[in-house]
């Protein structure tokens, strides 16, 4: 069961908004914090910067931030982000500051940031269903659930297919609820980044086939237990515990993998 907020999230984009680009408002007045002088002046800097005069006369300083302006975003909301009568607007909805999560940051490091540190950046880019074993991920690399498979299993990330068990007939049964309770759990943190789309993410989630049976889907053959459950001990904190360490079926190889995937329609054809 979900909460209003959860619930809210996970709306599909209403149709004014599907064409237009990502953007967030910040809107502030006149107060007599010792930042007011220099969010004032880095409001002015801005090129989505407006003054506007409210119904109660009282002088309103707006500005617009589109996707790639992150960085100057963060900047300012660092210095008003405690004021009393700070309004944000993420894509037309009216968003508490305290209800950011952790996906803006998110995207401003490992998006806007990228190359200006040692450290190497992360493939980043917009869910689609067709491309969804690209990035390797479901969703985003914040899931923490595998979508892509070359012969062997991670100790660091369960695979997608590890939510499930044999039944008393030989078929595997995906645990949908748990598949997406684990994604959707992790994604939620980072609702607000600008390439995140759980409506989509969860759509997805919900095509997966609810049962595999290696005897008809060519693609898969029962794994050999003793010789295939011999991988190192789990010990990464992010591998979830609802998933088996090792499933017991498996891919018969990438390619017949990738070709399940097509065929069930869980990827489109590319």
């Amino acid at each position: 069961m979900t909460d209003n907020f959860t619930e809210s999230l996970l709306r599909p984009t209403p149709a004014a908004w599907r064409q237009r680009e990502w953007y967030v408002v910040t809107e502030f007045e006149r107060t007599p914090s010792v930042n007011f002088r220099r969010a004032v002046e880095l409001s002015h800097t801005h090129p989505g910067f407006a003054a506007l005069m409210d119904e109660r006369n009282i002088l309103i300083y707006r500005n617009i931030y589109r996707k790639e302006e992150l960085l100057q975003f963060q900047a300012l909301l660092k210095l008003i982000k405690n004021w009393k009568g700070i309004k944000l607007y993420l894509n037309g909805e009216r968003v508490e500051a305290d209800n950011l999560g952790s996906g803006i940051q998110c995207f401003a490091q490992t998006v806007l940031s990228a190359g200006t540190t040692s450290e190497r950046p992360e493939q980043c880019q917009m869910f689609w269903r067709e491309a969804a074993t690209a990035s390797g991920y479901i969703g985003c690399r914040r899931s923490h659930v595998s979508m892509e498979w070359q012969g062997e299993f991670s100790i660091d990330l369960p695979i997608w297919f590890a939510f499930g068990y044999l039944d008393k007939n030989q078929v595997y049964q995906l645990r949908q609820e748990n598949l997406e309770s684990a994604v959707m759990s992790e994604l939620l943190e980072y609702h607000y980044c600008p390439l995140l789309r759980l409506d989509q993410i969860q759509a997805f989630l919900r095509s997966f086939p609810k049962r595999i049976d290696p005897r008809k889907d060519r693609e898969w053959r029962y794994a050999r237990r003793q010789a295939e459950r011999n991988a190192p001990v789990v010990t990464s904190p992010l591998f979830d515990q609802r998933a088996a360490r090792e499933a017991a079926i498996l891919p018969v190889s990438p390619e017949a993998y990738t070709a399940y995937l097509r065929r069930v329609a869980i990827l489109g054809a590319v």
